[in-house]
């Protein structure tokens, strides 16, 4: 085989620079046109979700409806009040009241008023988180965060909330108490007897 010549070898080497070129384009030309493809498979999906549900705008009354809820459970009537949750509106506010002397205070979104009101809520309807979400217009976590810093501030306020009972003196001038009066010596003359006397 004959020797090429400077001018074929220089021919050759272009031909293979040039078959190399068009390989690497027809290769980029082949990834763009995937790229391209994948994207409108995925703007078709996207536009076909779109046509099959209906997007839901958000409430603007939202907080409004938030308020009035409130509203409706504390500020309509003593009735409804007593009804939802079990106190009527002065102790509710009583309690409102103590809660703030003893150093709760409202969050930025939540005031002590409607913390009271998710506490009660849920103790007097033994309610589970996700009713209280749609009575209140809150998100869960938002009530039981809540629920648990009411549920502390009340528990903190056992010693004025819990009624100490006074016992009654012997001599104790009303004449009623004299009908429940107990001696020692009749319960144990009872306990000491006999079964058939018992009855």
């Amino acid at each position: 085989m004959a020797r090429l010549t400077k001018r074929e070898r220089r021919k050759k080497a272009n031909r293979k620079t040039l078959v190399a070129v068009l390989c690497m384009m027809r290769v980029v030309n082949t990834v763009v046109q995937l790229y391209l493809l994948i994207t409108d498979l995925i703007a078709e999906r996207h536009r076909q979700r779109l046509r099959q549900k209906p997007h839901l705008r958000p409430n603007p009354n939202y907080y409004q409806h938030q308020i009035d809820a409130l509203n409706r459970l504390v500020r309509q009537s003593d009735t409804t009040c007593h009804n939802q949750l079990r106190v009527n509106r002065h102790t509710f506010m009583t309690l409102c009241h103590l809660l703030t002397q003893n150093g709760l205070e409202s969050s930025r979104n939540v005031t002590i008023v409607e913390k009271v009101a998710i506490f009660l809520w849920i103790i007097a309807h033994h309610t589970k988180n996700r009713r209280t979400i749609l009575q209140f217009w809150r998100s869960g976590e938002t009530i039981s965060r809540h629920f648990n810093s009411i549920l502390i501030a009340v528990l903190r306020l056992h010693n004025v909330l819990w009624y100490h009972p006074q016992p009654i003196p012997a001599n104790e001038p009303d004449a009623r108490w004299k009908w429940f009066e107990v001696h020692k010596w009749h319960m144990v003359s009872y306990s000491n007897a006999p079964i058939d006397y018992k009855n």
